[in-house]
């Protein structure tokens, strides 16, 4: 399933007791790991049918709306086939609003969150108290050719400050590039040199199962009670550790083994370099400080973010281990907890400053895998939650919109390919006045979008250092410019990695996300593999022109407008995603 049973080795950065059979290991001793067991997979889902592409929804769309749009686009001096206002045209119209009326319904979710966040989750949890006998815990650093980053997060890894003898650190190390591999043994062996804390770097031979292959077979060779995980581009600070751990424990010492998970929140190293980290430090920004801490408060239930938490390991156990059943194997691993009757948890005062995808291609390759990995989540555990999970009502919905919130983007896909046929046609409801079309169109998603950024700016006190100004408050709030913008500009691409997701294969590539200073970029980051997404925005981005030029010669400007900015976005996005900075 996963790489769980690839073998690889280990090569000791240092002279340490290996933590598991007590064997001296040297720092140029290299051992072959054995092939740990392999969870029993569930069984997926029915593979596609021969011949079908998972791209070819997107084709349909795309050739029906341009259809209607031919259709639709002559002016006869007659556009009055239905009369506006009548029986037939409120059911009509009504109707043909279905996917705004889910769009609607998936922002009312979103606003239940972050309103609901001031009633419950913005308290943060009381820890616990730590026994006398600190738990053993394993920092496990997954990383995959970070020749720029690597140093850092070992460094900052081994400078946590934990009970001596009671911390060890996992490099799980699946780098190419024979450069980087030997910068993170030099790295290991200096890190041990100045802190002490044994560091082993584990090189697999068989890179199958990606991230989760190697924190599975990471995680067989380590008997710490707690297990800790960081990507590349993310810094702890010295007292995560210290910060964290007490959440495992009850206040009077004894642990608490029905919490699986404390994750943290992220910070940002370089929310300021640019619009595009502008608008992605909002993005996390709200969904951390709000969402997370509301999920976490009322449901007791938050998915692994893939870094910055602190895994039980016997829970990992008790579901069967990591899996790379979806690009997603953290939120995989989650939902496995929550069926098998685990909480877990997020602190947002607890915060681990990262790297944000300073290009737009290592931001768009991120958020391909990230939809896609949720879609095909969906395909594995969706009937479980809907059907098989006992849970109270309330919960099971929320769950199940936390499960499903990617199908915004086929919901916004089909709405501005439709919107514009409704609107040559008067099947909307701006046909009954300016102030209805605006209040209706426009309103619900201005609403939305001010207010997520105005409470994720006021509600950050832990992300940010530095007395929080009038003036950094005001500048953090103009994020939302960019915010929307580069949302509306992906739309095309996130439809496409969503319909991957429902119709491709499950088992496909883990493209990691690439790092600043950065070298090679990673297979898969263009060529082949990516036209089908560049054809569908180009593709997206003409047909919202055309309609631009229709409701221009039809007396529309406002229309006119909207169209044209929407394809300004989306072919600004793909002309960037292929250029090396932002």
């Amino acid at each position: 399933m996963s790489g769980s049973r690839a073998a690889g080795t280990v090569e000791g950065a240092q002279q340490v007791t290996d933590p598991v059979d007590g064997a001296p290991m040297q720092t140029t001793r290299t051992r072959t790991l054995p092939a740990p067991p392999e969870p029993r997979p569930a069984a997926p889902p029915a593979p596609p049918r021969p011949g079908f592409r998972w791209w070819m929804p997107g084709l349909a769309l795309l050739v029906l709306a341009v259809a209607l749009l031919a259709r639709s686009a002559p002016s006869t001096g007659d556009t009055q086939w239905i009369v506006v206002g009548g029986a037939g045209w409120w059911t009509l119209t009504t109707l043909l609003h279905l996917p705004m009326a889910v769009i609607l319904a998936l922002l009312a979710g979103g606003l239940v969150e972050r309103v609901g966040y001031f009633w419950c989750g913005r308290r943060p949890p009381v820890p616990g108290r730590l026994p006398a006998l600190a738990p053993a815990v394993c920092v496990q650093l997954p990383m995959f050719n970070e020749h720029a980053v690597a140093a850092r997060v070992i460094d900052a890894a081994c400078a946590l400050r934990w009970p001596a003898g009671r911390l060890t650190v996992q490099v799980l190390d699946d780098s190419t590039d024979p450069a980087t591999r030997a910068l993170v043994e030099r790295a290991c062996a200096d890190a041990y040199a100045r802190t002490g804390v044994p560091c082993t770097v584990l090189h697999r031979t068989d890179r199958r199962g990606y991230k989760a292959g190697a924190l599975e077979a990471g995680r067989h060779r380590t008997d710490a009670e707690l297990i800790a995980i960081f990507d590349a581009d993310f810094v702890p600070p010295p007292d995560y550790l210290l910060r964290a751990v007490p959440h495992f424990y009850r206040p009077d010492g004894t642990p608490d083994h029905s919490l699986a998970l404390v994750q943290a929140q992220w910070g940002h190293l370089n929310h300021d370099e640019s619009a595009l980290t502008r608008a992605q430090a909002l993005w996390v920004d709200d969904h951390h400080t709000l969402q997370m801490s509301w999920r976490s408060a009322r449901w007791r239930f938050v998915n692994f973010t893939g870094t910055a938490g602190v895994w039980r390991a016997s829970a990992i156990r008790s579901v069967g281990g990591w899996r790379a059943a979806s690009l997603v194997e953290d939120c995989e691993l989650s939902f496995r907890h929550l069926f098998a009757g685990y909480r877990t948890t997020f602190v947002n005062h607890i915060v681990v400053p990262a790297e944000l995808p300073a290009t737009y291609a290592a931001y768009r390759s991120q958020q391909r895998r990230w939809t896609q990995g949720w879609v095909q989540l969906q395909r594995l555990h969706l009937p479980t939650l809907a059907l098989r999970h006992r849970t109270r009502w309330p919960r099971r919905v929320h769950l199940l919109y936390h499960m499903c919130i990617s199908w915004q983007w086929p919901a916004w896909a089909i709405w501005t390919a439709l919107l514009p046929i409704l609107i040559l046609n008067d099947l909307w409801y701006g046909a009954l006045g300016t102030a209805a079309g605006l209040g209706l169109y426009l309103l619900p998603a201005t609403l939305w979008a001010l207010t997520t950024g105005v409470l994720a700016t006021l509600e950050t006190r832990h992300t940010y250092p530095g007395r929080a100004t009038p003036a950094a408050l005001a500048r953090r709030l103009t994020r939302v410019v960019p915010y929307v913008a580069v949302n509306a500009g992906m739309l095309p691409h996130q439809f496409s990695a969503f319909c991957e997701g429902l119709f491709g294969p499950l088992h496909t590539e883990f493209e990691r996300t690439p790092k600043a200073g950065d070298g090679p970029k990673p297979r898969g980051g263009g060529g082949a593999a990516r036209r089908p997404y560049v054809l569908a925005e180009v593709a997206f981005a003409a047909y919202q022109l055309a309609c631009a030029a229709i409701f221009a010669a039809r007396g529309l400007p406002l229309c006119a407008l909207g169209a044209t900015l929407l394809a300004g976005c989306v072919l600004t996005l793909t002309h960037l995603g292929g250029r090396a900075r932002p």
